[in-house]
């Protein structure tokens, strides 16, 4: 990798938004790890994009598994000394999966969305602190914000999917308490929102496609060095916590 050269981890990124920030990224001259818990499926995604000459690369990254994000910290340690930026993209949702109870939706979704993203975010901090444009963008959901589901004529109002949004909510106070303690650092941290987005995840039944919804994710991402720390935004404008 060129000195010059912006590199970013994306967790998440063999498929669906996750893929697409990627390659929006790649398309902007970025160096991107594509983080996937499945390598296989990790050099699948990126085999037609390294075709075109984007400078993508598979990364094994399961952010539940501390062995994974420690190997793989080390490894852009070694191979890379620094990151430029970090996308807390992984994520899940179990809300409407019959199989378990709330209790057990809970554990697992907190495991990935919340502490998953806190393990990544720390393993990658002494990296992203030998940035000089660091900048950590968490994946939220605006079904996480009180200050809308205050609004009895919010377009979500009647969505009550309890282990997802709060696990979104805990995420914008990660993000919140991030921007803080990173900001002597100089590292922006802020959270996204990408629309409802037809993806494997809501059985393709948004009205976004990835590309639209990455959009977003990708600004922050390369945010100028007077670009704002601890917001939460989707594409028309800044959301309430």
């Amino acid at each position: 990798m060129e000195t010059n050269e912006i590199l970013a981890l994306v967790s998440g990124a063999n498929r669906g938004i996750g893929l697409a920030v990627a390659t929006g990224l790649a398309r902007r001259g970025v160096h991107v790890l594509l983080g996937c818990r499945d390598i296989g499926r990790g050099e699948a995604a990126c085999a037609p994009l390294q075709a075109e000459g984007l400078n993508l690369r598979p990364a094994q990254l399961d952010t539940t598994d501390e062995d994974s994000v420690s190997t793989l910290a080390a490894s852009i340690a070694r191979d890379y000394g620094r990151l430029d930026i970090l996308i807390n993209n992984a994520g899940i949702g179990l809300d409407y999966d019959p199989r378990l109870s709330v209790v057990e939706r809970m554990q697992r979704t907190l495991a990935v969305n919340v502490i998953g993203t806190v393990r990544l975010t720390e393993a990658m901090a002494p990296l992203l602190s030998k940035s000089n444009r660091a900048r950590v963008v968490n994946v939220s959901s605006e079904l996480s914000s009180f200050g809308q589901r205050s609004k009895p004529d919010w377009g979500y109002a009647g969505v009550a999917m309890p282990t997802y949004q709060a696990s979104k909510a805990a995420l914008n106070s990660l993000t919140l308490s991030y921007a803080r303690l990173l900001e002597d650092k100089r590292i922006k941290v802020n959270a996204i929102c990408p629309g409802y987005t037809a993806t494997e995840a809501t059985n393709f039944d948004g009205s976004r496609t990835p590309e639209q919804a990455a959009t977003i994710a990708i600004k922050f991402a390369l945010l100028a060095d007077d670009g704002p720390t601890g917001v939460f935004v989707k594409e028309d404008g800044e959301l309430p916590w």
